[in-house]
């Protein structure tokens, strides 16, 4: 399984150098800065997720998303990625506009984007997806659209596209057993929660754990020295997960 670590456009200038060591990586458009093109072609993994939720909501204006699929796939093409996701936005336009505007994607990019399954497009749906792609993402499970109690479905989803030769991504889906639900690939933010919240983390060998002190933080002076500590010991946990 491979764990992509998400918001690296957030780092400090002094952490950069680490960036070609991570192997996982998930990026959105929207966000996505110069230091980080590289590391579409240097990650052996590298996904590329639209932004489209993220401009809408900081939009004042109505968003054209015809323009915005255009500016999506020029820098698709332009960078040569190779894996990217719809604009997973069923929540604002419709399920039926989704599809019309991956249609658009892939025939400006020549190339299948990842589709995003949501709960509410339903369980046949899921099967037509895959029947049609090789890589899908599961999403609603931040937003708890999916809720905790409904995991074990996705043990079952998960089973249901690997017998079929699919490969499925958990979109911020990393609970500490992830690596018993049977995803292709996942990916978190959590590994960042030193800016938030002043957060340093250890791997223990098979998980990833919180080692500052209970009400302590560190000082913000050291925080590209977190930064970088923190990005290692995520990196193990990443090639500990490969191995499932």
């Amino acid at each position: 399984m491979r764990l992509c670590l998400a918001g690296l456009n957030s780092i400090r200038q002094g952490t950069y150098s680490i960036l070609k060591e991570i192997p996982f990586i998930l990026e959105s458009f929207y966000y996505i800065q110069d230091y980080q093109i590289p590391l579409i072609h240097s990650a052996e993994l590298f996904l590329l997720d639209s932004g489209a939720f993220t401009f809408m909501s900081n939009s004042k204006t109505a968003v054209d998303w015809d323009d915005y699929i255009n500016k999506y796939a020029d820098f698709i093409n332009a960078h040569d990625v190779k894996h990217f996701f719809e604009l997973d936005i069923d929540a604002v336009v419709g399920y039926e506009r989704v599809k019309e505007l991956r249609k658009e994607l892939e025939r400006k990019t020549g190339k299948q984007c990842i589709p995003v399954w949501h709960k509410s497009r339903g369980i046949d749906e899921f099967k037509k997806l895959t029947a049609e792609y090789k890589y899908i993402a599961i999403g609603g499970i931040v937003t708890k659209e999916i809720t905790k109690a409904e995991y074990p479905m996705l043990k079952k989803l998960c089973a249901y596209a690997r017998h079929n030769g699919v490969k499925v991504h958990g979109l911020g889906f990393t609970p500490l057993d992830v690596e018993n639900y049977g995803f292709y690939s996942c990916d978190s933010t959590t590994w960042n929660m030193i800016s938030r919240f002043g957060k340093i983390y250890r791997f223990t060998g098979d998980r990833i754990v919180v080692a500052t002190p209970r009400g302590k933080k560190i000082d913000k002076s050291k925080y590209v020295e977190g930064e970088v500590h923190n990005i290692r010991e995520w990196i193990k946990y990443q090639n500990y997960l490969r191995r499932f």
